[in-house]
């Protein structure tokens, strides 16, 4: 029987977010070889995390990628407005207010950049076209090995396979990288678990509309001072 014709990668990306990409770009930009993929048909279609914090897009100028995310004119929020239910009476009231970026960061940019999480993904895809990477969709992995003994150059053994289940694929690789969020396969399975100090009783929505409203802070983030998104 032949021996299975096995490709080798320096890395294999497994999650196609604005983490996963990130990593993905930076490492095309300096030769690596990637197998890059992610279990969605295409880049995020609806409103997810939405926001650049001011740091972030210092190193997206850095990257070189600023003009790019700027030419879809996001939002530019400077302001966080707090609301709280009032101690007497019903409805809410404002609270306090902190800047986006406060003082004592040292950040080019004192704002966070509002712009729909599936238009940055497309910046990074973009940037990693030209480096002749490609996310493969809609694919997802079903296992790894590590061993050392068997293969000391490309010790990962990936096992791949399309969400429909016509297809399959195994790869070694020098290193796997799980950006998959929260559901992480590989996390799972190296036992690694999400810890958090308190349960998170809170509700996170992102709305994508039009909104006409008489709100003070129609263009100011909004947040309560218990909320676990505010750091």
């Amino acid at each position: 029987m032949a021996a299975e014709n096995v490709s080798h990668y320096d890395i294999v990306i497994v999650g196609a977010g604005p983490v996963g990409l990130m990593l993905s770009t930076l490492l095309a930009r300096w030769g690596y070889k990637i197998k890059h993929i992610d279990n969605r048909p295409e880049p995020t279609a609806t409103g997810r995390a939405d926001g650049i914090q001011p740091r972030s897009l210092d190193l997206l100028r850095n990257m070189g990628l600023k003009p790019a995310i700027m030419a879809h004119h996001p939002a530019r929020v400077y302001e966080v407005a707090f609301w709280d239910p009032p101690k007497g009476g019903d409805g809410i009231e404002r609270t306090g207010t902190w800047a986006s970026c406060p003082s004592f960061i040292d950040a080019r940019y004192p704002f966070t950049t509002l712009l729909h999480q599936g238009m940055i993904e497309r910046v990074f895809i973009s940037d990693l076209a030209k480096n002749n990477v490609e996310i493969q969709r809609p694919w997802t992995i079903t296992d790894f090995t590590s061993d050392e003994s068997q293969n000391p150059e490309y010790p990962v053994e990936v096992k791949l396979e399309h969400v429909d289940g016509s297809a399959t694929e195994t790869v070694r690789a020098k290193y796997l990288f799980g950006g998959e969020g929260a559901r992480s396969f590989i996390r799972q399975k190296l036992g690694i678990q999400v810890r958090h100090k308190d349960p998170i009783s809170y509700v996170w929505g992102v709305m994508d509309g039009v909104v006409k409203t008489d709100f003070p802070d129609i263009k100011v983030s909004e947040r309560t001072p218990k909320s676990p998104f505010f750091k």
